[in-house]
């Protein structure tokens, strides 16, 4: 990076990029992966079709890109960054909003590629945006992957030992060689165990929880919602909400943990970003999100105890679909991976695994196809590699750079991406500035 450091009389304004934060809000938000939703009833039916064999692959429906206004809002964009490199003066923060909206017209063309059944340009806009699964990676999940399989391989069930050796053939005898797998234990994680224990939440208790912790934090402007239309808690940033099941129930442990990832993090960073020298930190940096959920799952993991990497499943799916091992896959034959994966790997009474696999297979691959035509070996949305990723690369920076996590609440930034902790040292964000930020 040669760009200029900005001056200390610049540093001194309590907000370096109030007037864009403002613009950015009014025309950069949209909700992109709500945009992905189906019609409900429709995708059963789908999914129906093609449990039964009566089809190869399901078409998932996108109605709400048919009438979401494309032109319109790529031109505001535009004009929007046109207008912030001709009239910032700031060089760095110039850059950072080049970069921002750079992601964000990506990921307005990356939908209306879908809109158009286009999928090898859906795919290269969400390469550009979330990049691809890391071979290493990939390498140290089918390590783990190996060892459930070379164990039920030998199972007196003959279900669960047809669906091992189906695994054994399709993942290792022809694309991988077992020498070219990593020992998990070559990453260092630490083998976290909790041993704390407790009562049990109802929805309404977990609504109280969080907005204690809301009041606690300063955080009053987010609502918290026991919403009868949602099947898992959701947070959207885009309106401070957070959305509660109404039949959903929690253990003491699992509620700390959830409020330490939703609220600590998510919610927290959000808060602390928007009021920070660079309010743009509160929507987040470009390519932010391997850093905010790899903050999330590892500060769940302080609470909760870990034995591994979060993220295994997703990760596993999209490099399956991208074909890492050497064969690129569509929605089918990476769902009868996922399906046997899931079974043999169930602790459950062998009857309900069998209709759990389905279920967990089918819900990931609708998750990681969502966005393409489902038909096209190597066509996915390759987002949810952030959740593996970005947890690993989280802990690879607390054991390295440990000073690193005590800024890791003073915004939406990526630890692990140099490129972002050359933004905060440029202007001059430090874990100082969370105490003084503003209640």
């Amino acid at each position: 990076m040669t760009l200029e450091k900005p001056t200390d009389g610049i540093l001194e304004q309590k907000h370096l990029d109030d007037v864009w934060f403002q613009e950015y809000q009014k025309k950069a938000l949209f909700e992109e992966l709500s945009l992905l939703n189906g019609n409900a009833e429709y995708r059963k039916q789908q999914k129906e079709e093609f449990i039964k064999g009566n089809i190869e692959n399901p078409t998932l429906d996108y109605p709400k890109l048919e009438t979401f206004d494309f032109d319109s809002k790529e031109q505001a964009l535009l004009t929007l960054k046109k207008k912030i490199l001709a009239e910032e003066k700031n060089e760095v923060v110039k850059q950072v909003y080049r970069w921002k909206l750079n992601e964000r017209i990506a990921q307005l063309r990356a939908l209306e590629a879908t809109r158009d059944g286009n999928d090898h340009r859906a795919l290269r806009y969400s390469k550009f945006i979330f990049g691809g699964p890391e071979k290493e990676i990939y390498e140290h999940t089918i390590f783990q992957i190996k060892n459930v399989v070379d164990e039920k391989m030998f199972s007196s069930d003959s279900d669960i030992s047809s669906a091992a050796m189906r695994l054994n053939k399709e993942l290792f005898e022809i694309f991988m060689n077992n020498e070219n797998t990593i020992n998990p234990k070559e990453y260092n994680i630490p083998d976290l165990q909790s041993t704390k224990d407790g009562p049990e939440y109802s929805a309404e208790e977990i609504k109280v929880a969080f907005d204690e912790y809301l009041r606690k934090n300063n955080l009053e402007d987010w609502i918290i919602v026991v919403n009868p239309e949602t099947t898992k808690i959701l947070v959207r940033q885009e309106n401070k909400s957070v959305n509660i099941p109404v039949d959903k129930k929690l253990s003491q442990l699992e509620l700390e943990a959830l409020i330490e990832h939703e609220l600590g993090t998510h919610a927290l960073r959000r808060e602390k970003g928007e009021r920070s020298k660079l309010r743009l930190l509160g929507f987040g940096l470009d390519r932010y999100l391997k850093g905010e959920e790899g903050v999330a799952t590892y500060k769940e993991q302080q609470i909760k105890g870990s034995k591994g990497f979060r993220g295994l499943d997703y990760h596993f799916a999209i490099s399956l679909a991208l074909g890492i091992d050497g064969e690129k896959r569509d929605f089918r034959k990476v769902f009868e991976i996922l399906k046997d994966y899931h079974f043999i790997n169930s602790k459950k009474e062998k009857g309900v695994a069998l209709n759990f696999a389905r279920d967990e297979a089918w819900n990931d691959c609708v998750r990681i196809f969502r966005g393409t035509t489902c038909k096209t070996p190597g066509a996915c949305l390759t987002r949810d590699i952030v959740y593996r990723e970005g947890n690993i690369g989280v802990w690879n920076v607390v054991k390295n750079n440990p000073e690193e996590a005590k800024r890791f609440s003073v915004g939406k930034y990526d630890p692990a991406n140099p490129r972002h902790i050359w933004i905060l040292e440029q202007l001059g964000i430090t874990e100082a500035d969370l105490d003084n930020l503003e209640a």
